[in-house]
């Protein structure tokens, strides 16, 4: 009984002496608050200068670079040596380019830069762990008077032989889609990859409806590209699915031996899961369906009286309000369509206006828009004057349409068409050139009547 009480006391004791918590602990903070602590303020990072390095891979393989992205960030008032970004360098990595962007505002109290690095490694550089070093930026604080070195964090890389990517065409579906699953593997060509566990993969909950390997070589790398075609045609009660990792096995050859007991030993890359989500075409909530109900018969009179009739008596309808209409319009397309005679007074006075355009704004002989309206109205006065319509006259190469023209006429127009020839599809518009097809026109239009 004693040994019982002692137990009840030592339980009730401990739930008394321990404090209850409404909330999670204060980030930053050294641990839970103690009952008698006051909560103190979140303490703040921000510093005169910070620098954030993101690179764009963890893993790297031969032949292929690294994109270090950092971000540069510091306060108002605050100088920065951008030239340190420039001078970095980061042994054991080679700097290939270096791209500083431009300022921003970052929060509107401090500005920022984005730098990115292009880096690689040297080309016997053994597999393992590579580490980017950190680099410094030396800043002043205008405000304080102060100088001052911010320095970025390192940056862990592994050199691999192998690297792998996966993604889907699409990540949502509907059941019975068929997505295309893509798995690209680059690996150096003292690595074999056995391919016979990529042709046949359980993908469950999908189902696998066909594969295609294909194989490319670079210089230093080689390229297998794997096209994976999946379906799902379950209806389970989760909507969000995944696609299973694949595990992909590789060896070196330098660790195969010649004698053909020993074995060659494998190593596994497996590649991350993907998720997709089913849109389901059918609701998940029950709903009550209604009592299946027969056909529905009706009477030989209901079924005239508001079937037959009801459908003769809209056409009757529409008949009577649209006939008028239609007999205007097909009276209309029976009459023959009056198109305007070009006289040769219209032609030449056309040509008279471009003419004088032409005078009063000197700088339109450079328009070769302007050349063939000039050409197009001349062509048209000259078919006027031998009763030729004016598309006739425009379809109408300048041999054939010199040909319809009298020889007094002919002959000076033969030097006005060869002229506006020239400056229409020629390389350079001269003013001379212009000026002596202009002196051509007026000369013809003075001769046929008209006045210059």
């Amino acid at each position: 009984m004693k040994i019982l009480l002692t137990v009840l006391f030592s339980v009730a004791l401990f739930f008394l002496s321990t404090p209850s918590y409404a909330q999670e602990p204060y980030p930053y903070s050294q641990g839970p608050l103690m009952p008698t602590q006051k909560p103190q303020e979140v303490l703040t990072t921000e510093r005169p200068l910070e620098i954030w390095t993101f690179p764009s891979t963890q893993r790297l393989v031969r032949g292929k670079t690294l994109l270090l992205t950092v971000q540069v960030i510091w306060r108002l008032g605050i100088s920065v040596e951008l030239e340190d970004l420039l001078k970095a360098n980061l042994p054991p990595f080679q700097v290939e380019k270096v791209t500083i962007g431009e300022r921003q505002i970052f929060e509107n109290e401090r500005d920022f830069r984005v730098v990115q690095y292009i880096l690689s490694l040297p080309e016997d550089a053994k597999e393992g762990e590579y580490v980017v070093p950190s680099f410094a930026v030396s800043y002043t604080d205008e405000v304080e008077k102060k100088k001052g070195q911010a320095s970025s964090s390192p940056v862990a890389v592994r050199k691999v032989p192998l690297v792998t990517q996966a993604s889907v065409d699409r990540d949502v579906i509907e059941t019975g889609d068929v997505i295309h699953y893509s798995l690209t593997i680059l690996h150096e060509k003292d690595t074999e990859v056995l391919l016979k566990n990529l042709k046949e993969v359980n993908f469950e909950p999908f189902s696998l409806l066909r594969s295609n390997i294909r194989q490319e070589e670079t210089p230093q790398l080689r390229k297998v590209l794997v096209d994976y075609y999946l379906s799902i045609y379950e209806m389970g009660t989760d909507k969000r699915y995944e696609i299973p990792p694949l595990s992909i096995f590789y060896y070196k050859q330098s660790v195969a031996s010649k004698e053909e007991e020993r074995l060659i030993e494998t190593k596994e890359v497996r590649t991350q899961p993907v998720p997709v989500i089913i849109n389901r075409l059918l609701k998940t909530v029950d709903v009550p369906l209604e009592g299946l109900k027969g056909p529905m018969s009706y009477r030989k009179e209901e079924l005239y009286l508001r079937g037959y009739f009801a459908v003769a008596l809209g056409t009757s309808l529409l008949l009577i309000l649209f006939m008028p209409i239609g007999v205007r319009k097909f009276r209309e397309g029976l009459a023959p369509i009056k198109r305007p005679s070009e006289s040769p007074e219209l032609a030449a006075e056309e040509l008279r206006t471009l003419l004088s355009s032409l005078h009063i704004s000197g700088e339109k002989y450079q328009d070769r828009r302007y050349l063939e309206g000039l050409d197009k109205a001349f062509r048209t006065f000259l078919g006027t004057r031998f009763s030729l319509p004016k598309e006739r006259a425009l379809s109408l190469t300048s041999a054939e349409l010199l040909n319809s023209l009298s020889p007094e006429l002919a002959v000076p127009s033969q030097k006005v068409l060869k002229g506006l020839d020239r400056l229409i599809f020629g390389d350079h518009l001269e003013r001379e050139k212009l000026e002596e097809v202009l002196k051509g026109i007026e000369g013809i239009l003075e001769s046929s009547g008209g006045r210059k």
